[in-house]
């Protein structure tokens, strides 16, 4: 038997579904921002442990940032960036670049590995949440 405070009138139906939906797009959004947050901090860490060049004096790792650029009701953007001055050395490291007298100097890739992980993980977390709301 349907208990009395449940019953819903068929005018007021649209009003209902409308409501559930609402409530279920709510949670899914606040999942999904925390899967963002939860993946921002794995691209930093991932990145940080592919960092195979030596930092004497360790300004470049720490100058390695999380930002959120934007954030709405329905959407979270977060950034992972190098602060000033250390910015200028992130394409040499990644990519190598030409030397003076000819020749190139070594890469050093760390930032790809941080965005293969975003791509992995992202999708992954976001299901992973959502099915242990249901």
């Amino acid at each position: 038997m349907i208990p009395i405070s449940n019953l819903i009138h068929v005018n007021d139906l649209a009003k209902a579904i409308a409501g559930e939906l609402e409530e279920y797009s709510e949670t899914i959004t606040q999942k999904t921002k925390e899967a963002v947050d939860e993946v921002a901090d794995g691209v930093k860490n991932e990145i940080d442990s592919h960092i195979s060049f030596q930092n004497r004096t360790g300004k470049y790792k720490k100058a390695m940032a999380l930002k959120t650029v934007g954030e709405t009701k329905k959407s979270k953007i977060k950034v992972w960036y190098v602060k000033a001055p250390h910015y200028r050395l992130t394409h040499l490291l990644e990519y190598g670049h030409a030397k003076r007298g000819g020749g190139r100097v070594q890469d050093f890739p760390h930032i790809k590995y941080g965005e293969k992980y975003a791509r992995e993980q992202l999708t992954k977390r976001i299901k992973e949440k959502v099915e242990h709301e249901n």
